[in-house]
Order: C-alpha cells, then sequence, then structure tokens
C-alpha cells in the first residue's frame, strides 16, 4: 500500500515488532485515510439521519421543512463534546482505533464489519461515552486458517521512549489473553450479535459464524490459540522513523500465550492526533 510503508521488521522479547510509517506528506495519502475515516463517522447510526427516518412511526405526508428541522436537531443532539484533555476525546479515541482498523485491513488483510464496530453502533445515549471492551475486535483470514483479532490502540505523542502508554497497553492485552472476567469470550458473543446484522449471507461468512460458536463452545486452550494479538501503538514522535526506534516496545512482556500469536505494531503518525481527529470529524459532520 502506497501510503503506508513498513520500514521495520524485526523481534523483540522474542515477540514480532513491525514498524510502519504513514505517509503524511503527500496530499493524496492524507485524502485516502481522511475518506476512509469520515466515511466512517458518517455511517456510524448517530449520525446518519436516515436511522430516525420519521415514517418509520407511521408518521406521513409530514411538511418537509418539519421534517429537514427534526434533522437539524438530531445532528446537533448528536454532536459528541470535546474535551480538553486529549485522553478523554472521544473523537480522538474512535479516529485513532479506526486508523488501527484501516492498516490492520490494508497490510495483514484483516476482516472487519461495519455490523458488528461498537463506534458504529453507539446509541445515541453512549454519544460521550468511550466504547467498552476490546478496542478493534475483528477476523484475520490467514492461509485459510480463521483467527479472532484482539487489537489494542493506544496513542502518544510524547517524545519519550519508551511512552508511558506502553503499560496500559501491555495490560491490557495480558488481560485479553488471560481472559480475564470473560474479556474475550464476551467480546466473541458480541461480535456474533453484530454480524447477525450483515444482509449479504455467503460461505466466508458462514466459516466465521462456525468458527466463533467453536472458541465459545471450546476448551480454553481452543480459544487461546485461535485468537490473535495485535498491541498496537500509534506514534507521533519523528524520532521513531528517523532512528527505526522500537524501543517503546523495549521492556514489554506477555505471558501464557505463543510467541506466534501476538505481533507487535507502531505506526508513526506524524499529526496531532486531536487535532486531526476533530478535523475528521468537522469534515464527516460539520462539527
Amino acid at each position: 500500500m502506497a501510503n503506508v510503508k513498513k520500514v521495520l521488521e524485526t523481534e523483540v522479547n522474542g515477540l514480532k515488532v513491525n514498524l510502519f510509517e504513514y505517509d503524511i506528506e503527500s496530499e493524496e495519502s492524507i485524502s485516502q485515510i481522511k475518506e476512509y475515516l469520515i466515511n466512517k463517522v458518517k455511517i456510524s447510526k448517530v449520525h446518519n439521519t436516515a436511522e430516525y427516518d420519521l415514517t418509520y412511526y407511521g408518521t406521513q405526508n409530514l411538511d418537509p421543512e418539519f421534517v429537514a428541522r427534526f434533522n437539524e436537531q438530531v445532528a446537533r443532539i448528536n454532536i459528541p463534546k470535546k474535551s480538553s484533555i486529549p485522553q478523554f476525546d472521544v473523537r480522538r479515541e474512535r479516529v485513532t482505533e479506526w486508523i488501527a482498523q484501516y492498516l490492520l485491513e490494508q497490510e495483514y488483510g484483516c476482516k472487519f464489519y461495519d455490523e458488528a464496530d461498537k463506534r458504529i453502533n453507539l446509541k445515541a445515549v453512549e454519544i460521550d461515552k468511550h466504547t467498552d471492551g476490546i478496542d478493534v475486535p475483528g477476523i484475520w483470514i490467514d492461509n485459510d486458517r480463521i483467527r479472532f483479532v484482539v487489537c489494542e490502540v493506544k496513542a502518544s505523542e510524547a517524545t519519550k521512549i519508551p511512552c508511558d502508554s506502553v503499560q496500559s497497553l501491555q495490560e491490557d492485552i495480558q488481560k485479553a489473553i488471560d481472559n480475564a472476567d470473560n474479556r474475550v469470550s464476551r467480546e466473541i458473543l458480541e461480535y456474533m450479535h453484530g454480524i447477525r446484522n450483515v444482509k449479504i449471507q455467503d460461505e466466508l461468512l458462514d466459516k466465521i459464524v462456525g468458527f466463533l460458536v467453536h472458541l465459545i463452545a471450546g476448551e480454553k486452550k481452543d480459544l487461546a490459540e485461535n485468537i490473535m494479538f495485535f498491541p498496537f501503538l500509534l506514534r507521533n514522535n519523528e524520532k521513531i522513523v528517523s532512528d527505526m526506534n522500537i524501543d517503546d516496545y523495549k521492556n514489554f512482556s506477555l505471558q501464557r500465550v505463543k510467541r506466534e500469536n501476538v505481533e507487535n505494531i507502531i505506526l508513526a503518525f506524524e499529526k496531532r492526533f486531536t487535532d486531526f481527529s476533530t478535523e475528521v470529524y468537522e469534515e464527516a459532520i460539520g462539527e
């Protein structure tokens, strides 16, 4: 993929680490990722006024001006709050997680169904809340082998390497590996519930459903061996690529997981995340 380049592939502490760089200098490249992100925002149920179609309630022959005013109010009500603390900004969270999903789609061929995307399917009362559970769940099919994707995402602009976000990233991934409090099992159930709404049924989807059912009903070892864990760091720090510095992962270690089931990722994306996320939302919904 022209706009994302893998600049380093190595191992740290026995775990694979891939360093990618996003081309922010190319207008075409920025337009491509923005188009992807803007579409995700626009198709989100809370921002799609078609989800509030008044004719659903049997209301016929409404004054077009009234309908337009109603839709304007729906859009206004569903504008997420901005936060002065970047890590608490839900726009920043959603955009950075979609960026991670974009890379996993393009570079790894992972499959994500919008019908199972928690950010896209938010309710109006959840618009200002951070999404619960695994950040980016999905499906990875590699050489006909299906695995459930567990991707936890942290975005950092810290000059320090390793950044402070690494510790919480490690903790989140370890909780998923251990399936603490049924963290992953519940995520799989949620994903199964989401893909029930996929309109196009095909052989691949049937295989995916069968695979997920087996994960829930099978042995504990089946769960651990059929998940691909992607710890994902989105970094705005120019030294990472210029120095080929992957020290964010130098103290990163995981227990009770096979090395082939983990792939650490750093994506160098040299834009201020909060500003970029605000731009995406402004272009998508005008606010």
